[in-house]
């Protein structure tokens, strides 16, 4: 007796995009019950479902990651087909070269399938999905034209900066405490800042090519002292040199303040209450000293301000990455307690 076959290309698909034992499960139950008399609509139906909730359950964000990149891959090359005039410069080829880099990194995430890599992955996707709202949020602000006072424009630099440094760096601490890795804790820090950098971009790159005429009008007196004709390719052009300044920024960040986490962790996590205390009041002393010298800095000329912006983002970021290692330790010790005081 002939056993009857389900589609090739969704059983590939289900095994490409639904791998693991989830997966591997699903696919299995499918193969069965289409042998026993389902149709192939049904199973088709019930791949492409199933591909749907692994990807929604998958705790990596890797499934959207990959298409997250594919995603901004597509808005670019739209925006530069709506504009030619944009090409020129070399930004199309950069962009490109750094989105398939990027996509590379994805695949690989959403590929893992070992405990700690998961784990580390697990934690930069979490505080990736804030980072990512947080840059959504500011971009929108800056969009809209929200902040025109000198306060409000200051708050959502300020503030969307400060909590990216310490965004990432708890990427590492929290990934290096679920792994115990430094390696690994810098590899949550690249996901978060990846994850983070694909959200930013397909939500600028959509805004504008559904207003244009609005991102037109934003940018209007950069156009006017650029010297280029059409609006629109200047549009595409700028895109195009904000997200090479992103796509290298944000990986760069994530590298080094993640690197900054996990060892804070590594070295904060085992020590005693008086250096915890100790810690906390110096990380409070370095976030103070930075904004102090931040805000120094803004009332400065342009040419003076250099060295008080770098001191004062070093000693502010220092200061943040230590913040979760500081408070997970001092929350690990009071459930240590509680847990005593309720076994007496």
């Amino acid at each position: 007796m002939k056993i009857s076959q389900p589609p090739i290309l969704a059983t590939r698909l289900l095994e490409r995009l639904a791998p693991g034992p989830h997966g591997d499960a699903l696919t299995g139950d499918l193969i069965e019950q289409y042998r026993e008399g389902r149709s192939k609509s049904w199973y088709w139906r019930q791949a492409l479902l199933g591909i749907v909730i692994c990807l929604v359950k998958d705790r990596t964000l890797g499934g959207f990651a990959v298409l997250g990149s594919l995603f901004v891959l597509l808005l670019i090359t739209v925006s530069v087909g709506r504009h030619p005039a944009s090409l020129g410069t070399g930004l199309f080829i950069t962009d490109f070269l750094f989105l398939s880099a990027y996509a590379a990194f994805s695949i690989w995430g959403w590929q893992q399938r070992r405990p700690q890599v998961r784990d580390a992955l697990i934690s930069g996707a979490q505080v990736g999905m804030i980072l990512g709202l947080t840059l959504i949020s500011s971009h929108a602000i800056e969009w809209f034209g929200l902040d025109r006072n000198k306060i409000a424009l200051v708050a959502r630099g300020a503030g969307s900066t400060l909590l990216m440094l310490g965004v990432l760096g708890a990427a590492g601490s929290a990934a290096w405490q679920r792994t115990k890795s430094l390696s690994l804790g810098v590899v949550a820090g690249l996901w978060c800042g990846s994850l983070a950098t694909m959200a930013l971009l397909s939500f600028a790159l959509t805004l504008n090519i559904v207003f244009e005429a609005h991102s037109v009008a934003w940018l209007r007196e950069a156009f006017l002292a650029s010297g280029m004709q059409d609006s629109g390719a200047f549009l595409v052009r700028n895109a195009l040199e904000s997200a090479s300044e992103i796509l290298i920024r944000l990986p760069v960040a994530g590298l080094v303040l993640s690197f900054v986490g996990a060892c804070a962790s590594a070295h904060i996590m085992p020590r005693s209450r008086s250096v915890l205390l100790l810690s906390a009041w110096g990380m409070l002393f370095a976030f103070v000293a930075g904004v102090i010298s931040l805000w120094h800095a803004d009332s400065l000329p342009r040419a003076a301000r250099p060295p008080f912006v770098m001191a004062g983002v070093l000693a502010t970021g220092l200061a943040l990455c230590t913040a979760h290692p500081i408070w997970s330790s001092f929350s690990r010790r009071r459930r240590e307690a509680q847990s005593e005081l309720r076994g007496r």
